[in-house]
């Protein structure tokens, strides 16, 4: 009783936050509370330790951080120049946009950055070209995904902060979470080039732009600033590689953590005086954090009262061996196609990776690489955070309402891609 009632309550804060247009990690705490203090018999005060606190302190240190990038106009300006240097070969623009989109989300914000500030920006440079706002869509929501699970971004941090509490320790999570990296790159940019192809990218027209406006004093201590966190973060575990496992750098690298370097970051951004500390504040995605925050409270209670082992024993006695990652698949796309994967399906579905691996003798890493893509190229719906971002980036209301109905079939056909790429052996 206790987990249909667990599973339900999850469906249902997915689907009344659909429909009623709430904050799906609202619905999830209020759910927690009802659910663990009439059911299950845990005080307040260990409710609330169920708040995935290290993952909130990721998402609030790096947001804030990259929040001073943005706010003084770094960010965009970096995105004018990437455009401007491909005006010669208009063709090349949507693989500047792309290129931008890979390093955004690798070297820090992750995809959710490049939804919320890039999004309106490709839209734009769409508009303006003529370039399909389908391809600026797959750009967006591709693109962010290709490169989030880096060891630096803030999607392979939180990625591999929801493995570890799956149950795996700290290497095999940053191991699986570095495969996830690879299968999403080739993958997503595969997609990427299909799309190019079939909607015609290489009939970008020319941009008529002016060459941008050079980067001002701020400007440049913010590209410096970034420059050196980014350094802090990365330089010691690479030095660290090519060492003896005793040397200096290596216990060096066992104490970075991007999490605390970024706060430092910020403490620098202050110092140097790169921006406002109000603005960068202001570019935290609070709404965001409720969501991971909350859900990952919810799972939590699911965790205690045994609903993901549950779950993950009916899969592997109801499903064969050879359909599970087909099923799991299916599954995270369903989810995605209504909410977020790094905040819905993946702190959903992981937990059960563990167990459903072992009982039906299955690589994990497929699994995971089937639930990951699955579920973010189902992002691509109008009624995910990667679509609707995508949408409202487009101003054109006929262009608007069509992309709305072809980000509808473009789930399917990705997903699709996926089994595919399982069916061949080609995950993991």
């Amino acid at each position: 009783m206790l987990t249909i009632t667990i599973i339900l309550a999850i469906l249902i804060c997915i689907g009344v936050g659909y429909w009623l247009n709430i904050n799906i990690g609202l619905l999830a705490i209020s759910a927690a509370y009802l659910i663990t203090t009439t059911m299950m018999g845990v005080s307040v005060k260990e409710l609330v330790s169920y708040w995935p606190l290290n993952l909130f302190f990721i998402i609030f240190a790096v947001t804030f951080f990259f929040g001073f990038v943005i706010a003084n106009g770094t960010m965009e300006k970096i995105a004018r120049n990437a455009v401007y240097m491909a005006r010669s070969m208009p063709s090349m623009i949507p693989f500047a946009l792309y290129g931008l989109v890979l390093l955004v989300a690798g070297i820090g914000p992750g995809h959710y950055a490049v939804f919320v500030f890039l999004s309106p920006l490709v839209m734009s440079v769409a508009s303006r070209t003529g370039m399909s706002r389908l391809l600026g869509a797959i750009i967006i929501v591709s693109g962010g995904m290709a490169t989030t699970f880096t060891s630096i971004s803030l999607g392979g941090r939180v990625t591999q902060g929801i493995l570890e509490n799956a149950g795996y320790d700290a290497a095999t999570a940053a191991s699986y979470t570095h495969t996830l990296l690879i299968d999403s790159f080739i993958y997503q940019t595969l997609v990427f080039l299909v799309a190019y192809v079939v909607l015609k990218g290489y009939q970008t027209k020319s941009l008529e732009t002016e060459r941008p406006e050079p980067f001002d004093a701020q400007q440049r201590r913010t590209l410096w600033l970034v420059a050196f966190i980014v350094g802090l973060i990365i330089l010691p575990a690479t030095i660290a590689a090519f060492l003896p496992a005793g040397s200096a750098f290596a216990t060096i690298a066992s104490h970075v953590d991007s999490t605390f370097i970024s706060i430092i970051g910020v403490v620098l951004a202050l110092i140097l005086r790169v921006g406002d500390e109000k603005a960068a504040l202001a570019k935290v995605p609070w709404g965001i954090i409720i969501l991971l925050c909350g859900m990952g409270m919810l799972i939590n209670v699911a965790v205690k009262a045994g609903t993901i082992a549950a779950l993950s024993q009916w899969l592997a006695a109801n499903v064969s061996p050879a359909m599970v990652p087909y099923a799991t698949g299916v599954s995270s796309s369903i989810m995605s196609f209504f909410s977020s994967t790094l905040g819905v399906v993946m702190p959903t579905l992981f937990p059960i990776v563990p167990n459903l691996a072992s009982n039906a003798g299955l690589s994990h890493t497929v699994l995971l690489s089937a639930i990951v893509l699955c579920s973010s190229l189902t992002g691509f719906s109008p009624f995910s955070s990667g679509g609707a971002l995508a949408l409202a980036g487009v101003q054109e209301e006929a262009e608007r309402n069509k992309l709305f109905y072809r980000l509808l079939l473009v789930p399917l056909c990705g997903a699709s891609g996926v089994l595919v790429f399982v069916f061949l052996g080609l995950l993991g």
